[in-house]
């Protein structure tokens, strides 16, 4: 066990712990965006920034991604830590304006939207949420980050159709801005595809990685409930016969 001090409060956690971890188990609020507790931290967004104390020297650190030691002090609240934040959150206003989980935190750190960053109006953060997940829960690695600093952002290979992509949905899930365009399509609808395409329902696009696939319909209650591609490569992964997901899981139980 390692004990330090978060805010004058003295707690002990297990060694290899995060900061932000700690601070969560005082219940202490620290803002993150890129962080998510299913994937890997990368301390990309620097929103989680606290300022740690050795003797005299201080020094500010991302804290989804530092690991406690014994005898730290850690300050998640000084103003140098709130001028940090409040610029990060300025910044990400200007280019992701639309964002409601930005205009939240803003509203929260008193933070105004400025005029000394240039616009992007992209709702993509470049938080990296969808590419871990996708290649560290789901295994399939269908897309990554394209271009650097202010005009970085997730995107499909060489800007074309995710041919990996198996439509789980998953990097949707995780993402905080509501950047990633999916839409299901009921059957008997149609819809114009990424491509430029018709695409008749039961389907399901991904706009931002140009995908279309179609929905599998359960055998049992008609119903359209995933991905063929997604289904295929889960029976794949798990070893499952090949009909197992003829039914959804409603029929199945």
């Amino acid at each position: 066990m390692v004990t330090l001090k978060i805010d004058g409060i003295t707690v002990q956690v297990p060694e290899g712990t995060t900061l932000l971890q700690a601070a969560q188990k005082l219940g202490i609020w620290i803002p993150t965006l890129c962080h998510h507790e299913a994937l890997t931290p990368t301390g990309g967004c620097r929103l989680c920034v606290v300022e740690i104390k050795r003797d005299t020297a201080s020094q500010v650190v991302s804290s989804c991604v530092y690991k406690v030691e014994e005898g730290l002090e850690v300050q998640t609240a000084t103003e140098k830590i709130h001028n940090i934040r409040r610029c990060i959150i300025e910044l990400l206003l200007a280019e992701a304006p639309g964002a409601k989980v930005l205009r939240n935190l803003a509203r929260d750190m008193g933070v105004t939207p400025v005029k000394r960053f240039a616009p992007r109006n992209e709702l993509c953060i470049a938080c990296g949420r969808c590419v871990r997940a996708c290649r560290e829960i789901v295994g399939v690695s269908a897309i990554d980050f394209a271009k650097r600093g202010y005009d970085k952002l997730a995107v499909s290979p060489f800007y074309e159709r995710a041919e990996a992509c198996i439509g789980c949905g998953t990097c949707a899930e995780v993402c905080p801005t509501g950047a990633i365009r999916l839409t299901d399509i009921a059957e008997g609808e149609t819809q114009l595809a990424a491509d430029g395409t018709t695409v008749q329902g039961p389907a399901r696009t991904i706009e931002n990685w140009k995908v279309t696939l179609k929905l599998k319909a359960c055998k049992e209650c008609g119903e359209a409930f995933a991905p063929e591609n997604q289904l295929a490569y889960f029976s794949e992964k798990a070893g499952l016969p090949q009909d197992y997901y003829d039914v959804c899981r409603h029929c199945r139980t």
